[in-house]
């Protein structure tokens, strides 16, 4: 709930309207960013250091899809969650890689490629991974 809502001050429709039509494109805006980022070109030479290997992504997909839940659980499980808790902790733990690390990346030049791929990546993984988790915990 929001502090205007609990202070019971509502922002005039003139203001209100605006806002709410920037907070519905704020996360399509950011998915058409990624999706120019990953239509480009061939890559030059000079890229791949920049695209980061195989190996990196590897590690990256497995930290956040699999370490991260894995450290959610033992977390969960040390601090006596009931069932439905630790199923929420473990999902939660286990979603992609948010789609703001690229625009971070893009942002401020550094790791854009690394970036966009690791969401590509773990976005997709996720779907076997989250099922995975809701079997075993569900």
């Amino acid at each position: 709930m929001s502090r205007a809502r609990l202070t019971g001050l509502h922002l005039p429709s003139a203001a209100g309207a605006p806002l709410t039509l920037l907070s519905g494109a704020a996360v399509p805006a950011a998915l058409v960013a990624l999706g120019a980022s990953l239509h480009r070109a061939a890559p030059s030479r000079a890229e791949p250091a920049e695209m980061g290997g195989l190996g990196e992504l590897a590690v990256i997909t497995a930290l956040k899809l699999v370490a991260q839940p894995v450290i959610a659980y033992t977390a969960g499980l040390a601090l006596h969650l009931s069932a439905p808790q630790l199923l929420a902790v473990v999902v939660c733990a286990g979603l992609p890689t948010a789609q703001n690390t690229f625009i971070f990346g893009q942002e401020y030049g550094v790791g854009e490629a690394v970036a966009n791929r690791a969401v590509l990546v773990t976005t997709t993984l996720s779907l076997a991974t989250l099922a995975a988790v809701a079997t075993l915990l569900g």
